[in-house]
């Protein structure tokens, strides 16, 4: 199968590294991801408003690996409609460094750059993981790798995003996976530290 991993970490982050290390192994794999932090861009595009600028580098076990000079969603549509011979069967974006539940969902480039490709007619699923550590990205992965036959089996995979998070545990200790709903739990509204120099207000997000 001819898969484009994707991301929002930045071409390099460990999540995608490992990822398309896994996916390799059984598949053709293309990368198309920003060439720099890109999380929270959501779905934005620029791609109408400026060219992009792609550059090949190596990124082990891809095919071919593209660092793209915009967001996440730009890089799925600079892949699809540009860099790529032919379009991919399948687009995963991930595993992103932390994970995308709730609103989450609204302001992530990881499943902002799924939703594009499921917006360009290809089957999409976003990846995420709540640690950093890279023994659990490669459970991440692993885990991926089982969940994309059962995936393209289902003949709604056109019609919808598939947002999968993974807890930061042992490959052992996950029982299985099953279908949740999208929760209203609120986790933004956190209020501005605002500051003024010389006429302008600085404003601050405390973590």
């Amino acid at each position: 199968m001819r898969i484009l991993v994707s991301n929002d970490d930045g071409i390099m982050a460990d999540g995608l590294i490992t990822l398309v290390k896994r996916l390799s192994e059984e598949h053709e794999v293309y990368v198309a991801a920003p060439d720099r932090q890109r999380s929270a861009y959501s779905h934005s595009v620029t791609y109408f408003l400026r060219d992009l600028h792609a550059r090949l580098i190596e990124v082990p076990g891809a095919y071919k690996a593209w660092s793209v000079d915009g967001t996440p969603a730009d890089c799925v549509y600079a892949a699809v409609c540009g860099l790529m011979e032919e379009a991919p069967d399948l687009v995963v974006s991930g595993i992103n460094r932390g994970w995308n539940v709730s609103y989450d969902c609204i302001y992530s480039g990881t499943v902002g750059a799924a939703s594009e490709g499921t917006i360009l007619g290809i089957p999409s699923i976003a990846v995420s993981l709540a640690s950093d550590r890279p023994y659990e990205f490669e459970t991440s992965a692993e885990i991926t790798a089982q969940l994309l036959k059962r995936f393209m089996e289902d003949p709604d995979r056109y019609e919808y995003v598939l947002n999968v998070n993974i807890p930061p545990l042992p490959k052992e200790a996950i029982k299985g996976i099953r279908p949740a709903k999208f929760d209203g739990r609120k986790m933004y509204g956190r209020k501005l530290d605002v500051n003024e120099e010389n006429g302008v207000l600085s404003l601050h997000c405390p973590l």
